[in-house]
């Protein structure tokens, strides 16, 4: 889906739902786990699934953080919302194990409900036995178009203090983001928690699409713009593909090959990037 921010709001914010749609991210997630107490997750539950079909959702993506496999949360969760059809569910502490049993039961609600729609599976990276295994996690199911990296967990599962910096997740970054790329599904990088920080959040984004990140959480709807701005290609980048999509139209009817363009040499991988890179600005309305 080339997402470039997903959006957490938690599930038991009415104001939050009802203003999902125009906050212009990608994907805006439900968060039914961490953003919701243990007290309120009945009343969450709830809300998300009256509201899923009520709301329009006609510029965004509309997932649902369940709760974890760990849990006594998690199925009701899913007993809850399939029905109301989200666009994908987002399940944390992923593992092959927890993917396959969260799909089963998909399948399952799918079936007795009658639901027709196809759920997606986004899958949250945030255990050393996730990353260890994010091979075979990325494998076990068709469902699943994202890897998302959970630093905050992760950093708790390794037993390391969470810097602003982030020299302790630099493994787990590329990691993921090359995982995701291998098996082409969307590269997550982990949100970035100063809400106050913006020039923070501007470096610590382009770092993650530097190294192959797709896009990035977002804990609050005043980072959006700022991580769409980035993992949007800018009118310079849209212009420099056109150029070279020409010059290779004109190079391949005089028979060549690679050729040069301003200097530089242009092969297939470069002509590929040129044509994903106008499709994506296209999708995301950059262009017509």
């Amino acid at each position: 889906m080339n997402r470039r921010c997903l959006l957490f709001m938690p599930g038991n914010s009415p104001g939050m739902l009802i203003s999902a749609d125009v906050l212009g991210a990608d994907t805006v997630v439900f968060d039914l786990e961490d953003a919701v107490a243990i007290g309120e997750k009945d009343a969450a539950r709830h809300l998300v699934r009256e509201a899923l079909p009520f709301l329009p959702f006609q510029h965004t993506e509309a997932g649902v953080r369940i709760n974890p496999l760990d849990s006594p949360f998690w199925i009701n969760d899913l007993e809850a919302i399939v029905p109301a059809g989200p666009d994908s569910i987002i399940i944390p502490k992923a593992s092959v194990e927890s993917v396959r049993q969260i799909e089963r039961e998909i399948d399952r609600i799918c079936r007795q409900a009658g639901v027709e729609k196809a759920i997606s599976l986004l899958v949250i990276i945030e255990t050393a036995m996730g990353l260890m295994d994010i091979q075979s996690i990325a494998s076990c199911s068709p469902r699943i178009d994202a890897l998302i990296l959970g630093a905050e967990d992760l950093a708790a599962d390794l037993g390391v203090t969470r810097t602003k910096g982030g020299k302790e997740i630099e493994y787990a970054r590329f990691v993921v983001a090359t995982a995701a790329r291998a098996f082409r599904m969307d590269a997550i990088d982990t949100p970035f928690t100063d809400i106050e920080d913006r020039e923070g959040l501007e470096e610590d984004t382009r770092l993650a699409r530097s190294i192959g990140f797709s896009g990035k959480l977002a804990i609050n709807p005043r980072q959006v713009e700022t991580i769409l701005d980035i993992f949007s290609p800018s009118p310079a980048e849209i212009e420099e593909a056109r150029a070279i999509l020409q010059a290779a139209a004109r190079a391949k009817e005089a028979g060549q090959g690679v050729f040069s363009h301003r200097g530089k040499m242009v092969d297939m991988p470069v002509i590929r990037r040129a044509e994903n890179l106008l499709a994506n600005a296209r999708r995301w309305g950059l262009i017509r």
